[in-house]
């Protein structure tokens, strides 16, 4: 079994650098994301069978969460910032279109209108209430758009 091991890695290493000078670096990442998760679910496999359960339920959520892109522990490089909602940069700023639309109210409110209704969604919305940061960030961030 080591020796297998031994050999294919060495032809990963070998293929890597053969095809990996010339290839994007995305595509060598991918790559080696596949690698690492077949390597795992190998491991995995054989440690099942050697009945080492606890190492080789552990690889296999590893390789799982390689596979399914889920991340298992804090830290790491983020994909994308995980506070912002789909299909919206995390830097984007809000307009004063999406400020009055989150607010509920319409175009010309006065300071006034704007402050009564960010206290009315803040007390509805507040994490300390049952609601979320990131709704109570959002609706923080409307009144400071639309108050200047």
């Amino acid at each position: 079994m080591i020796v297998l091991a031994a050999i294919a890695v060495l032809l990963a290493l070998f293929l890597l650098l053969r095809y990996g000078a010339a290839a994007d670096p995305n595509a060598i990442m991918k790559t080696a994301r596949y690698a690492a998760i077949a390597l795992l679910g190998a491991l995995a496999v054989f440690l099942a069978i050697t009945e080492r359960w606890a190492p080789a339920v552990f690889l296999a959520g590893v390789a799982w969460s390689l596979m399914t892109g889920v991340r298992l522990w804090p830290g790491g490089r983020p994909e994308a910032d995980e506070g912002a909602p789909p299909g919206r940069p995390p830097s984007a700023a809000m307009t004063r279109a999406e400020a009055l639309k989150v607010l509920g109210l319409e175009q010309g409110a006065t300071p006034d209108e704007i402050r009564a209704a960010h206290r009315k969604l803040i007390q509805q919305t507040h994490p300390d209430k049952g609601g979320t940061d990131y709704l109570a960030a959002k609706i923080n961030e409307a009144k400071d758009v639309l108050l200047g």
